[in-house]
């Protein structure tokens, strides 16, 4: 058994997409929101773009992956 329920973990991931575009150009995944949407942005401005081809940023959440020995 899990020493935690699935139930309560959750992982946030946010996208951002650009004007033109119908894919996200970001796409980043965290345990806490705030860190998701900060790091959404960095890996953003990496791509050396103008703030203003931002045409939507989304954010949800999921329950958290495990892995086969968590899950054991």
């Amino acid at each position: 058994m899990l020493k935690k329920s699935i139930d309560d973990k959750m992982e946030f991931v946010t996208e951002i997409y650009v004007d033109g575009e119908e894919d996200a150009v970001v796409a980043v995944t965290s345990t806490r929101e705030i860190d998701c949407v900060d790091d959404a942005m960095y890996e953003f401005k990496k791509l050396d773009m103008d703030a203003c081809w931002i045409s939507r940023i989304e954010t949800w959440s999921i329950p958290q992956h495990y892995t086969a020995n968590e899950l054991a």
